[in-house]
């Protein structure tokens, strides 16, 4: 998928794609930050952002992991509702 970089901050809470070291490589897979990793403004695409559930972000940020970054327990996301950005208040 071809970068479409944009002026959204890269903050706690936002969904940005994933992509190797090609800007125009993504596919389908995403991230949510968890921290404010600010060095990924402009060189990621944001479009998106989390607006309930930052309990269950602090739980998968935290969950221990082995070498290479790994969860040592398998981590899974059972549910995701996606809701257009006009309909929030």
């Amino acid at each position: 998928v071809k970068a479409e970089f944009n002026d959204k901050p890269h903050v706690r809470g936002v969904l940005s794609m994933a992509r190797s070291q090609d800007p125009n490589s993504a596919g389908s897979q995403f991230f949510i930050c968890h921290g404010e990793p600010r060095f990924l403004d402009h060189q990621y695409t944001a479009f998106g952002k989390l607006i309930k559930g930052d309990d269950v972000l602090e739980k998968i940020a935290t969950t221990p992991t082995e070498p290479g970054d790994r969860p040592v327990k398998r981590v899974n996301i059972d549910s995701i509702k996606i809701v257009p950005a006009d309909t929030i208040k």
